[in-house]
């Protein structure tokens, strides 16, 4: 988790993660998500000032994760049935949402791979009410071009509109050295390092990997 990780070593953790995606895909991202959801202010700090925007995945009613738990799949701790039917009661509590919401999946290995485009997908296309899935730049309200460094036509960051920039009341790295001294933790998330899949029910959001599909639904990593 970052936040067992010294400054200089988050530092580097995102900055070589973002070089190899931009050496591979030929673009740089402006978005990260913790593994196993694990932030706090000095992390976050630390990656708005690298100009990345946190994104995690959505708490339901009760305070359930919107968490497929795919995860656990390759190591058999989960069967393939039993991680479809926790996003089927994904589904079940996104009626209940009205503000769209983000769920974690991910693309590490084949067999959660095959889940995502044989059963998730066709499970959120069938739903009703329909969903919409999208960029997760557009479900935070960004223009898609900012979403690459490469295309971004953002000045500042972060975002002017964002909640991040509300609470930016002082430098990134005098947040990231009060945090280092004591700030509290706000961890969001118990699952393993993976993809988010974002999604919105004609008002609502989630992501899955990195598969882009033009029927309203992009699937992106995060």
């Amino acid at each position: 988790p970052l936040t067992k990780l010294t400054n200089e070593e988050i530092v580097a953790e995102l900055g070589w993660t973002r070089k190899a995606i931009q050496d591979i895909l030929g673009v740089t991202p402006t978005t990260m998500r913790p593994p196993y959801g694990d932030i706090d202010d000095r992390v976050r700090a630390i990656a708005l000032a690298m100009g990345l925007q946190p994104i995690i995945w959505t708490r339901g009613p009760e305070n359930n994760q919107f968490d497929t738990n795919d995860w656990q799949v390759p190591g058999g701790l989960v069967t393939g049935p039993e991680s479809y039917q926790d996003f089927l009661y994904i589904l079940g509590n996104a009626t209940l949402i009205d503000t769209g919401f983000i769920v974690l999946e991910h693309d590490l290995y084949p067999q959660t791979v095959d889940l995502a485009v044989g059963y998730t997908l066709n499970a959120a296309l069938s739903f009703t009410p329909q969903l919409t899935l999208e960029p997760i730049g557009t479900c935070q309200g960004w223009p898609e071009a900012n979403m690459y460094l490469e295309t971004t036509t953002n000045a500042t960051f972060p975002y002017p509109d964002s909640p991040a920039a509300s609470q930016a009341s002082t430098t990134a790295s005098a947040r990231a050295d009060q945090a280092t001294n004591g700030a509290a933790s706000s961890g969001n998330g118990s699952s393993s390092s993976g993809a988010a899949m974002a999604v919105r029910t004609v008002s609502s959001v989630w992501a899955v990997g990195a598969l882009a599909l033009v029927s309203g639904m992009l699937f992106v990593v995060l």
